[in-house]
């Protein structure tokens, strides 16, 4: 129940990030001319079109997975590192622009250190609870 309830939680903020970016309304998502020129969620997290999309995908995705604990788990297994990686690979190609405050990963999705942030922590979250016992999250297991 507590890693399907995690997965839930985790997807339906995604899902909102996802829905909510494409708002084109500045008091909700402002638009930051400089840098490389996107929207900012609630003012924090650079985004543009294929970010939100990629927001939807993960919500979606997790919502999809819950109806199983083993599908939850094998959610957490995959978006977890994903989330990881895309830290990782934002800090590395930030570094090597020199820090800037945004920056446009791949040249197509655009990262800040609010959105850095977020998938360092939602992605440690999300591959602990792909990785969790389910005894040791409060899961009753049949023993033989």
């Amino acid at each position: 129940m507590f890693i399907q309830f995690g997965v839930k939680l985790i997807g339906i903020v995604y899902l909102a990030f996802g829905i909510i970016g494409f708002f084109p309304f500045d008091f909700i998502n402002p638009m930051h001319n400089e840098g490389v020129g996107a929207r900012y969620l609630f003012n924090l997290v650079a985004i543009n079109y294929l970010h939100n999309i990629i927001h939807l995908t993960i919500g979606i995705s997790a919502l999809l997975s819950i109806k199983t604990l083993s599908r939850a788990q094998r959610w957490g297994k995959i978006c977890g590192p994903v989330l990881l990686i895309l830290f990782v690979g934002g800090m590395v190609q930030a570094f090597i622009e020199g820090l800037p405050n945004d920056q446009m990963f791949l040249g197509l999705v655009p990262l800040n250190s609010p959105g850095h942030i977020l998938h360092l922590v939602t992605g440690g979250i999300v591959l602990y609870l792909g990785l969790a016992s389910p005894s040791a999250a409060g899961v009753e297991t049949d023993s033989l």
